[in-house]
């Protein structure tokens, strides 16, 4: 899922702050096109939350599988729902916040699993 509103969206929410970001695109379960959804600053995600990232020209809000170490430092591991491949991982910086929508304890357990397929490939190599 693509968007984002208003273009002066920053990194700067404060844990707990909010605000509404709308929805471009169908690759999330949870989301229909054009839907405004409400996005919160977190201290801790989890596995299976849809978090939103600040990509360079737009923001992604996709399934949060973990953190993982780069040369970059933590960053953050996502994933849309309609994809078999991860996003490009994201500095943990630019997670903006949670959307606030129900997660299954299905799409948590997919997120681990996902996650763990993941770090398995960083570590003994393989595609993204």
């Amino acid at each position: 899922m693509r968007g984002g509103q208003p273009s002066e969206l920053n990194l700067g929410l404060r844990f707990g702050e909010s605000m509404h970001f709308t929805v471009r695109g169908d690759c999330m379960t949870s989301f229909d096109d054009g839907a405004s959804v409400p996005v919160q600053r977190r201290r801790v995600y989890l596995p299976g939350d849809v978090v939103v990232v600040r990509r360079r020209d737009h923001w992604n809000a996709h399934r949060f599988l973990g953190y993982a170490l780069s040369a970059h430092g933590l960053v953050a591991l996502t994933q849309a729902d309609d994809s078999d491949t991860r996003d490009p991982a994201a500095r943990a910086t630019r997670v903006v916040g949670r959307a606030q929508c129900q997660v299954s304890i299905r799409q948590r357990l997919v997120a681990i699993h996902d996650y763990g397929r993941a770090l398995t490939r960083r570590i003994f190599g393989g595609s993204r």
